[in-house]
């Protein structure tokens, strides 16, 4: 009889014992699904077809040509493979170097005349007479395939090195045409660095979002160079103020985001649906060198019985959290493109990032140094923590755009009277359809004229405070970086041309040699 009980209370603790974890499986896995059932409700797009692009006429790609181009460049032995030129130096807070006007080119390392990089621009000419043709047709399509999730997708298809690359080509190019006093060509160059940015709106990746705005940082420096040049005319101001304008950061990033979203749930559907999926895609890390931790047999077993747990009972959480800080994301590109405000989308993306656990930047899930110790809790929601880092780039891209369209037609006002503006409204209609705004407040951006005939102009930068258009540092912070979006600058002041007094001091103070 004892033993009857024995055994039929042992049944039923081992019942309870597989029944609660089974049981638990199906909660968690229900209010994962309830929970993309309201964003489906909510119209949010869930579904990969809801967010690849629309499809794009042979006609009308661009891919061919810059496959021709990185063919060409991979070939090219010219100083361009080794060395390149870059433009608005700073030298000092609101100051940078006109880089086309100096004597040479110089770094830490070297100098090179502006004759051996112009005599490798022109043994480029075939590279840089089909970049000039994106201009016309700025649109790439890799046949990139979404399908099988982001862990499966093929970057090295995408280009995305070669895209900035050509991106410091150009540049190096243009500023070798202001050199030689070639403004057109310069222009030429510069819109075929817009066309790039443009071309790759489409491709709907963070990684491809963050190169596009790498691109366009490199573009807004050419601007700034070309405004310097004497012989510019309103035309090509116009095509340039245009090219730019044509530019959504905001946008793009909401796109790549809805794309990781649903791609994010294809790969965890397939990691959930088989080990091996997981297995194969942690273990190629390891075969691939990017880590170096040689596991044991223990270590192996461990990870194998993590990934066990995780596709049963700790995916469904951490997908969960993953979920609700991709639309805490979107969200907040939705309120900057919506509202013009970049410093009330951020603070409230700080408050909802903090509710989730999501604002800290060390990682929980580090299994490429410590595979055993890695917690697989936060496999799919890690990577969360470093968008917050995107959405500064995105703000800080939007801004120098707006800022940098101002300045152009600051210089075709100037063109056409002689002078700048005592005011921005003064551009508008004929210079800017409306009056240039300030995304980090949504207010039109600060300008005054000055005495000299020089203007002040700029945005009120991270703190959102207006400081009087001051370019320095904020109080305790010391840095060599004087790049004008300096994120502890007090204001972001668009960079006037730096004195040759303030020029030979730079190279005192700085490391490079002097000639």
């Amino acid at each position: 009889m004892n033993r009857r009980k024995i055994l039929i209370t042992a049944g039923i603790v081992l019942g309870v014992a597989i029944l609660v974890p089974v049981i638990r499986h199906y909660q968690l896995r229900a209010a994962t699904e309830a929970y993309v059932a309201e964003l489906k409700a909510e119209g949010e797009p869930t579904e990969l077809a809801q967010v690849i692009p629309p499809p794009l006429p042979p006609e009308q790609n661009s891919a061919e040509t810059f496959r021709e181009v990185v063919a060409l460049m991979k070939a090219d032995k010219s100083l361009l493979a080794t060395n390149l030129v870059y433009g608005m130096r700073m030298v000092a807070p609101g100051k940078a170097m006109i880089q086309w006007q100096q004597p040479d080119m110089r770094d830490n390392d070297e100098t090179n005349s502006w004759d051996d990089f112009t005599a490798a621009v022109a043994q480029n000419a075939k590279v840089f007479a089909l970049f000039r043709q994106i201009i016309e047709k700025p649109n790439l399509d890799f046949q990139i395939n979404y399908d099988q999730g982001i862990a499966s997708l093929n970057f090295t298809n995408m280009y995305l090195a070669e895209s900035k690359r050509s991106a410091q080509r150009l540049e190096t190019a243009a500023l070798c045409a202001l050199h030689q006093g070639d403004t057109a060509a310069a222009v030429n160059n510069l819109r075929a660095m817009l066309a790039l940015v443009k071309a790759m709106r489409d491709e709907r990746l963070v990684i491809s979002e963050l190169v596009r705005i790498a691109i366009a940082s490199m573009a807004q420096s050419v601007n700034w160079e070309i405004l310097q040049s004497p012989n510019l005319t309103d035309e090509q101001l116009s095509e340039m103020q245009q090219d730019w304008m044509s530019l959504d950061f905001v946008h793009g990033e909401e796109n790549a985001l809805a794309m990781e979203f649903v791609s994010g749930r294809i790969t965890t559907a397939k990691w959930r649906n088989s080990s091996s999926e997981l297995q194969d895609y942690l273990e190629s890390w390891t075969r691939s060198g990017l880590s170096d931790h040689a596991e044991t047999s223990l270590e192996i077993l461990k990870v194998r019985a993590k990934v066990i747990l995780w596709r049963y009972w700790w995916s469904y959480p951490d997908e969960l959290r993953s979920l609700k800080g991709y639309e805490v994301f979107m969200k907040s590109a939705r309120f900057a493109e919506t509202n013009d405000s970049f410093q009330t989308a951020r603070a409230n993306q700080i408050n909802e990032l903090a509710a989730l656990n999501l604002i800290k930047t060390n990682d929980d899930f580090d299994y490429f140094s410590n595979p055993a110790k890695a917690d697989f809790h936060s496999l799919l929601s890690e990577d969360l923590r470093s968008l917050s880092a995107v959405f500064n780039k995105v703000m800080r891209t939007e801004t120098a755009k707006q800022v940098t369209v101002a300045a152009i037609a600051l210089k075709r006002y100037q063109l056409k009277h002689g002078k700048y503006p005592a005011d921005l409204e003064s551009l508008v209609p004929e210079f800017a359809s409306a009056i240039p705004f300030d995304p980090m407040d949504g207010q039109p951006l600060c300008y005054r004229r000055n005495a000299d005939g020089t203007y002040l102009l700029y945005s009120v930068g991270e703190n959102g405070v207006d400081d009087g258009g001051d370019p320095s540092l904020e109080k305790y912070v010391t840095s060599s970086n004087y790049y004008w979006q300096n994120a502890h600058a007090l204001d972001w002041v668009w960079p006037q041309p730096a004195t040759a007094a303030e020029v030979q001091k730079y190279y005192e103070t700085s490391k490079i040699p002097q000639r």
